[in-house]
């Protein structure tokens, strides 16, 4: 391998391992060199304290990191199971040392690393060649909504909208928690990303109250694509919980208020009731994967093990009787006595997780009972990372 005017010997790289602390100031260089904007990841690092499990995982030269992975653990409640999530965020390697496979060998690192830890899914804030090299696929199921001046009449009366703050955090929690599908959290961390206004650029909170009581919330930030620039005035949805009616109100307000000629909000396939209502006033949108992902199922039976109570919930006893998920190497199946779906873990990914039928390729069909169990358990619901974001 190349680097600068001599030629770097594999015995020189240490790593990958996880980071020490007395390499993070080097790591928050490296942050700030490969993501200029992001200052939400600098102070990450600044204020990093190891976990128990996951952590900044690097491949250091002369004890300097040179390229990085952050590996966060976390688990989805989908409908009442915990689903056992490994975010993979803040990939970066040093200029001077791409091109020497180092990304690749680290994520592969990682990879066995969250799996070993537990997690059962891999979701990755990116969608770099890196990534599908690895395995890992755009997948879920949303609706792309990219709002004007004008589509949604204005807001429903008794409806008022303020800034949030971290006094908020508490409200925002309790909110959050009634979603049927979330991420688990704490309060602290909707308190966190109060104190850290850096986190999502240009990030507006939103408390909207109905008859003087809070009932909603919206966070929004301003689009990736815009990097820095302060004046831009278009805005996502970051995320939001609480009641439907008030949120769709609140659109046209925050609209109004930010003078936004473009407001884009992400919705899930599952929440209907949102659809519904803005599908009533004329506001449609694209169906796509998550925006800026790509994901990989690691562990297919232990996510499986992890949905009991949903598994339970959709089908009868009869029809769980002898039912099984299987994983060796790439190869994945779903069996049920004689019949059995395999696929790689690719393709089973975008089964379960879900993908748009504008953008999936030949989808899998199973035929007979097999295909009834398969239509009622999949595609999982889709969920937004938000403030899980990575």
């Amino acid at each position: 391998m190349e680097i600068g005017d001599r030629r770097l010997k594999i015995g020189e790289l240490d790593g990958p391992r996880p980071i020490r602390r007395e390499e993070l100031a080097a790591s928050g260089r490296l942050a700030g060199l490969c993501f200029p904007d992001a200052a939400g990841v600098m102070e990450e690092i600044r204020t990093y304290t190891p976990p128990r499990r996951g952590g900044i995982q690097v491949i250091c030269h002369r004890g300097v990191p040179v390229s990085q992975i952050g590996v966060y653990h976390s688990r989805v409640s989908v409908y009442g199971s915990l689903l056992r999530v490994a975010s993979i965020g803040g990939v970066c390697t040093h200029p001077d040392y791409r091109g020497l496979g180092l990304a690749t060998r680290l994520l592969d690192y990682c990879t066995r690393k969250l799996t070993a830890e537990g997690a059962r899914l891999m979701l990755i804030s990116g969608m770099r060649g890196l990534y599908t090299r690895a395995g890992c696929v755009t997948a879920q199921k949303f609706e792309y909504i990219v709002l004007k001046p004008g589509q949604l009449r204005p807001g429903v009366d008794d409806l008022s909208l303020r800034p949030a703050t971290e006094a908020d955090a508490p409200l925002c929690d309790r909110l959050y928690q009634t979603e049927p599908v979330h991420f688990a959290r704490r309060v602290e961390e909707f308190a966190a990303h109060f104190r850290r206004p850096e986190e999502f650029t240009k990030a507006e909170d939103w408390i909207i109250e109905a008859t003087g009581r809070p009932v909603a919330y919206l966070f929004t930030g301003l689009p990736w694509e815009y990097g820095g620039e302060s004046g831009a005035d278009a805005r996502e949805v970051i995320e939001y919980a609480g009641s439907r009616v008030a949120l769709v109100g609140a659109l046209t307000e925050v609209m109004a208020r930010l003078n936004l000629r473009e407001l884009r909000l992400a919705v899930p396939w599952q929440d209907v009731d949102l659809l519904h209502l803005l599908h009533e006033r004329g506001v449609t949108g694209d169906h796509i994967p998550l925006v800026g992902h790509t994901m990989r199922i690691v562990n297919f039976p232990g996510l499986m093990r992890d949905l009991r109570p949903y598994v339970r919930a959709r089908l009868t006893r009869s029809q769980r009787r002898g039912l099984r998920f299987q994983q060796e190497g790439d190869r994945y199946a779903i069996v049920r006595g004689e019949e059995r779906l395999e696929l790689d873990g690719a393709t089973m990914t975008r089964l379960v997780m879900g993908v748009p039928a504008e953008v999936a390729h030949e989808a899998p069909v199973a035929s007979g009972a097999l295909g009834e169990i398969i239509a009622a358990l999949f595609p999982l619901p889709s969920f937004l990372p938000g403030l899980n974001y990575r």
